[in-house]
């Protein structure tokens, strides 16, 4: 980032039915970065799940001609020159029937983002509406993100909370649906994988009701 803070960023990469992959936020195509992914099969589609992980996808594309890229709503309004793509919206696309649901929050001035689930590995996958930026190598990196907002366990930034979650209504809404998912582990675009507790954790974090079952506590961790 400026200034020279790290912001670790995670590709999410689904198989679909058809045996090809789907890359959420894909990554930078630096040489001889991409190999173990090329291995794993083609590319069958790409996903900017928000309004600001598009800044590879030209690229990505270009390496994947013959995939299928599909961006957030209000991406093509906000950003010029994006490559050709199908904007998601609430029905599932075909390939991904079955494989992959999705829950659209947005857009709130031009703002979205899409949650994913991943049916057979029960993985929630979220992109700048939590972090989980837990550790960090360089104390200055965590007094850095800390002080613009970054929370210290999992959850919304304050970013997230000014923006994306100020609708009350439309993000009650998405949160219904998305713990309504079974999900058993979230990754997230910047920081660690919550694999324990993650329904509840999400749910406190956003203070939302948890699902059924489970407590409500406070404090998230």
């Amino acid at each position: 980032m400026p200034g020279g803070p790290l912001l670790p960023s995670r590709t999410t990469v689904m198989r679909l039915g058809s045996g090809g992959l789907l890359v959420v936020s894909p990554p930078p195509g630096a040489p001889g970065g991409l190999e173990h992914l090329d291995a794993l099969g083609p590319v069958e589609e790409i996903v900017a799940p928000n309004s600001f992980h598009h800044v590879y996808a030209t690229e990505f594309l270009a390496r994947h001609p013959g995939a299928t890229l599909r961006v957030a709503p209000g991406l093509h309004a906000r950003v010029a020159g994006l490559p050709e793509s199908e904007e998601l919206a609430e029905s599932t696309p075909t390939s991904w029937r079955g494989v992959v649901e999705h829950a659209i929050l947005g857009p709130v001035r031009g703002l979205s983002e899409v949650a994913l689930f991943h049916v057979q590995s029960a993985t929630l996958v979220l992109t700048d509406l939590a972090f989980h930026m837990a550790r960090f190598d360089r104390p200055t990196d965590r007094l850095f993100w800390r002080l613009l907002g970054v929370p210290a366990g999992f959850g919304p930034s304050r970013t997230a909370r000014l923006f994306l979650l100020r609708d009350h209504a439309a993000t009650a809404a998405f949160l219904a649906r998305v713990l309504a998912w079974p999900f058993r582990r979230v990754l997230v675009a910047h920081g660690e994988p919550l694999e324990h507790d993650a329904p509840g954790i999400v749910a406190r974090a956003f203070g939302a009701n948890p699902p059924a079952g489970l407590p409500r506590r406070a404090t998230v961790d």
